[in-house]
């Protein structure tokens, strides 16, 4: 009765956690302290229960009230600005399998990004502020004990929490440095035609933005406009670079800058004729060699991946993969759960150069590797259809270069001599060792998945086993 007196419930209105303790207070007038407690506690679990009492922030919100049951560190979480944006961006690791641990660090991490970066609403954050917050916060004095007065670790941590957290709210300022001075409208332009006109995607936009740095930065040395260049100068220039960069190179660098002359002549910024006086050095079918490394040296490769770590199961069974069935880096990433037949022991691989998947046998030891990274390390309570994900969450397929860097970083520090270090030296591997074992080079055509005998010609002059019983064989009779 004493509360329905002092609270006014009449009106039907939620009440407030504000509105009781102002009820208590008035209840509790010259009265002792745990009447004022009593009153409180009691008007709260009977309000609850009515549906009556108006809900605290945390409890509008539970992602923060699941994270944190301490009052003291919720309401540090709850009282910051900006809550809806980090509980969106909580929920969002969440739905991506972050552990609860992580999703905790997160949001500590959160909160000290928004006072290092005085982000209390939104706006354009620019990298430059984000380094200078994260130095500041690794050079912080706290209790804990470390061995240096500057935590690179802090540092990595914060900054690249930032870039995701900002870059998902879209108040991450990207600055983009202009390589090209003097050109930069004209290949703003060139962009442009090539993406709205020519159809090309980011990623060949990409490769050619980048094969024609190196003639726009030698240019734009000398010379601040395209009407100043003449076939001289280029040719000067095709010639420095033969000195350091092979003919597949320099073939694909010149082409790039020719049809970029070209574009330049349709708009009137160059001289005629320029790019049809511009002659592409000749590059020889075959001409170069694979430099595979040995098969021993694969074996050794994939014995040495370490299978206690989540890292290490994943790769290992990425390696034999690369190995066993000489996929390509694109290959593995598209390769899906449904892909594998395990009652038929078969595997379906969807060649990034055929319209249709090739099927293989199932290797033994293959696929004892894959089971072992499903059973012990890949999440399996997330609707991602690739097989292989990152080991962090939130989890996601992996990229190109994340692939490449499985390979890189294992095949380079064993020094075996070979030109390249990623996931197409291990299909290289392959190949030469079908080739030393006998296998037809239409085989191993159609193992690699390659879509012309060209293509597989060039392992025949690794044929090593072949070369070697040439060498031995006894001319003394013929000569």
């Amino acid at each position: 009765m004493k509360i329905v007196q002092y609270l006014n419930l009449q009106t039907g209105q939620p009440i407030t956690i504000h509105d009781i303790n102002k009820a208590a207070d008035l209840y509790s007038h010259n009265k002792k302290n745990h009447t004022r407690i009593g009153f409180i506690s009691a008007a709260t679990i009977w309000l609850k229960k009515l549906n009556l009492l108006e809900l605290i922030q945390e409890e509008r919100i539970p992602i923060f009230n699941m994270l944190f049951k301490n009052r003291s560190w919720l309401l540090q979480q709850t009282m910051k600005p900006l809550l809806k944006e980090r509980a969106a961006y909580l929920q969002l690791q969440v739905d991506g399998g972050a552990k609860k641990k992580t999703l905790r660090v997160i949001a500590e991490y959160l909160v000290v990004i928004m006072d290092y970066l005085n982000f209390n609403s939104l706006r354009l954050v620019t990298t430059k502020e984000i380094e200078q917050a994260a130095n500041r916060w690794a050079e912080r004095k706290t209790y804990h004990f470390r061995k240096n007065d500057f935590s690179i670790e802090a540092k990595n941590r914060f900054i690249g929490l930032s870039l995701k957290w900002l870059n998902y709210m879209g108040c991450l300022m990207v600055i983009r440095k202009e390589p090209f001075p003097f050109f930069c409208q004209e290949l703003t332009a060139y962009v442009q035609y090539m993406r709205n006109e020519k159809g090309l995607s980011e990623y060949t936009i990409d490769g050619q933005c980048r094969r024609l740095t190196y003639f726009l930065k030698c240019i734009s040395l000398k010379y601040k406009s395209l009407p100043d260049i003449s076939i001289q100068i280029i040719d000067r220039l095709i010639i420095k670079l033969l000195d350091g960069k092979s003919r597949v190179s320099v073939r694909d660098i010149v082409s790039a800058f020719r049809v970029f002359l070209r574009f330049a002549e349709s708009r009137h910024w160059c001289r005629k004729g320029l790019a049809d006086s511009i002659k592409i050095p000749m590059v020889y079918k075959q001409a170069s060699l694979p430099y595979p490394p040995q098969w021993k040296d694969v074996q050794r490769l994939i014995a040495d991946c370490d299978t206690e770590s989540p890292t290490g199961i994943r790769d290992r069974a990425i390696l034999m993969l690369l190995a066993v069935y000489g996929m390509r880096r694109s290959e593995i990433i598209k390769l899906q759960m449904d892909d594998i037949d395990w009652e038929n022991d078969r595997i379906y691989i969807r060649r990034s150069k055929r319209s249709r998947p090739q099927i293989f046998p199932l290797s033994q030891s293959v696929g004892s590797a894959i089971i072992h990274y499903l059973q012990k390390i890949r999440p399996n309570n997330i609707p991602i259809k690739e097989v292989f994900l990152t080991t962090l969450a939130p989890y996601r397929e992996l990229s190109g270069q994340t692939v490449y860097n499985i390979v890189e970083k294992r095949l380079r520090p064993m020094q075996l001599g070979i030109a390249h270090h990623g996931p197409h030296a291990l299909r290289h591997g392959c190949a030469t060792h079908l080739i030393n074992n006998g296998i037809s080079l239409n085989e191993v055509r159609d193992h690699l998945g390659q879509l012309s005998m060209d293509a597989a010609r060039i392992y025949a002059k690794v044929d090593l086993v072949s070369l070697r019983k040439i060498s031995e064989f006894n001319l003394k009779g013929l000569l």
